[in-house]
């Protein structure tokens, strides 16, 4: 048996779910890390998590300009 926790939850039959999806999350391979490591095996999100990441960040900036020209 695994001494990492959420792998023991995957090797019960369990799905873990990460509820907090952002950018930075995906390019700095973070996510890549948690699914490969962690056995992270969905993600979920709501508007108010994205209203929190483009407000709260400048990680969707440059791309949230070139949409509203």
């Amino acid at each position: 048996m695994t001494a990492n926790p959420l792998l023991q939850i995957k090797e019960k039959g369990q799905a873990v779910w990460l509820d907090n999806l952002s950018r930075p999350l995906i390019t700095s391979g973070e996510l890549a890390r948690l699914i490969r490591e962690d056995g992270i095996s969905g993600i979920t999100s709501n508007p108010v998590i994205f209203e929190k990441a483009m407000n709260g960040s400048d990680a969707y900036d440059a791309q949230l300009g070139t949409l509203a020209a």
